[in-house]
């Protein structure tokens, strides 16, 4: 009777702890879901800023960005790219006065780019810079303010120096017309038209393109967006007309999930996260990085099968207008988006058609509100934890081999609770094998602490490196450097809350 009532106690005592622990904590192993992909050459890379700040001549920055691993660089860049004039090296836009308000601010940030660099940026000056970092770059034509004979004098002179890149990108961003000007709508009116420009303009410069160059047209990937009325309609239609055709080799989408149309709340824009809605923000986040961005890519791949996806613009905090900070407030904290980021990320290493994930951007300036590197009080730059997630994650990725998706066994997904039926699983990991190293990465988006024995995954030898990327504080705004603590090789892994954790065996990066 007494052993009765003494094991009816314990059991009554494990299931109160068990209600204020979640059933995930604790010790962990993990297993491979869907099968493993080939990496064949670089597929991270980040937009770069060489127009908007001092770059290409910056030792301090240049030595910061050898420390990436980018693997792509993108050269003019976006919308300005549909305005660039290679033979001034600038951004030049005819402002009118029936113009869209997106086309008025990009002539006044010509004018400002002007005046900072008036003797422009060059392909050539672009693309010895690109080399130095180590990044291969991804051009893209003016195929909006210039003629196709002018762009194939430009290919024909960067044939001549053997400089024409082997991704190329027709154009940026035609499905948002310039932000519905009439002058540009006018020359982009629906993706049917669009193509066939495009495919004028690659006929012109296919001449002088390397043997092996893959040429890409544009998506909307409309999904993205909650927005609805005509430009929604648009964007809808744009991917509904897109269709495969042996002419191109792959499809560019931009992702942009915004914190105000992933909780349904525009109030959300701008307002600061706070201890009562910053697990709520976050696991709306991470189902739309997660479920949301995975459910477009295969709405993609199923339009244009066969075909690569290069999503050569993307970041997990959405496209609100940049700030200064203190004139209003950010929505995603750096802990926030170093978590979606790293979620995003590895979703588009599910996918074998994503072969170019370029992160949007690289900013060293310490007035916008999400700058990528802090100074480090030495004359040089540390990155902040968003940075320091993609350098791991490129690390890893952009030296060829295989990549694995793995999940806890037995975890259950948890529902974002945001505008759209979303989820995820909270601990996430990645396995990428090489010849010259295995590295697996994990990711704790939860508010626990876990641990996990690395001889589950490899029992026949002890990791060389271990190191967690931590970020407890999930509301503070306040841009710093990452903090990456090293943690024993010999034993198990401590992998805290809302953390990054990288374990090597072999050969150190």
């Amino acid at each position: 009777m007494r052993r009765s009532f003494y094991l009816f106690s314990v059991a009554i005592v494990i299931s109160l702890l068990m209600s204020f622990f979640p059933a995930y904590a604790g010790t962990f192993t993990l297993k491979p879901l869907g099968q493993p992909r080939s990496l064949n050459g670089p597929v991270f890379g980040a937009s770069t800023t060489a127009f908007y700040e001092k770059l290409l001549d910056d030792p301090a920055k240049i030595a910061a960005l050898k420390t990436m691993a980018i693997g792509l660089d993108r050269f003019p860049g976006g919308s300005d790219a549909n305005f660039y004039n290679w033979r001034t090296g600038l951004i030049e836009i005819q402002e009118r006065s029936d113009s869209s308000p997106y086309v008025k601010f990009w002539a006044k940030a010509a004018r400002n780019i002007a005046r900072g660099k008036p003797d422009g940026v060059t392909m050539e000056q672009f693309e010895s810079f690109s080399r130095e970092i180590g990044a291969q770059v991804i051009l893209v034509p003016n195929l909006e303010s210039s003629s196709a004979a002018a762009q194939a004098e430009w290919f024909k002179r960067l044939a001549g120096k053997g400089i024409v890149p082997q991704r190329i990108e027709l154009g940026n961003e035609f499905w948002v017309a310039m932000g519905n000007d009439p002058e540009s709508l006018a020359r982009w009116p629906d993706e049917p038209t669009s193509m066939r420009i495009m495919k004028r303009y690659l006929d012109a410069i296919k001449p002088y393109l390397p043997a092996n160059a893959k040429v890409a047209v544009q998506a909307a990937a409309g999904a993205i967006d909650a927005r609805k009325g005509k430009f929604g309609q648009r964007l809808r239609q744009w991917d509904e007309d897109l269709h495969p055709a042996p002419w191109f080799d792959a499809v560019t989408i931009h992702l942009y999930p915004r914190l105000r149309d992933v909780i349904g709340d525009s109030r959300a824009g701008m307002s600061p996260p706070t201890r009562e809605n910053a697990n709520a923000r976050l696991n709306a986040m991470m189902a739309r990085v997660d479920e949301g961005v995975d459910r477009i890519i295969r709405d993609i791949e199923r339009r244009v099968p066969g075909k690569d996806i290069w999503i050569t613009e993307w970041n997990s905090r959405g496209t609100n207008p940049a700030t200064q900070r203190g004139s209003e407030d950010e929505p995603m904290s750096p802990a926030m988006e170093m978590l979606a980021t790293t979620r995003m990320a590895l979703v588009h290493l599910r996918h074998p058609s994503v072969t170019a994930s370029l992160f949007f951007m690289y900013s060293f300036k310490q007035k916008d509100p999400h700058p990528m590197f802090v100074p480090d009080g030495r004359g040089s730059y540390a990155p902040v934890p968003t940075a320091a997630a993609l350098r791991w994650l490129s690390e890893a990725a952009n030296n060829g081999g295989s990549f694995q998706r793995l999940i806890r066994e037995g975890e259950q997904p948890v529902p974002g609770g945001g505008s759209k039926n979303e989820s995820y699983f909270p601990v996430e990991g990645g396995l990428f094998e090489s010849s010259a190293r295995t590295t697996l990465l994990i990711q704790n988006a939860a508010s626990v602490d876990l641990s996990f024995d690395p001889s589950t995954l490899s029992q026949s030898r002890k990791p060389s490196r271990v190191e967690t990327l931590v970020t407890l504080d999930l509301i503070s705004l306040e841009p710093a450097a990452a903090k990456i603590e090293a943690q024993d090789p010999s034993g198990p892994v401590a992998i805290p809350p809302f953390s990054l954790t990288r374990i090597i065996w072999g050969q150190k990066p």
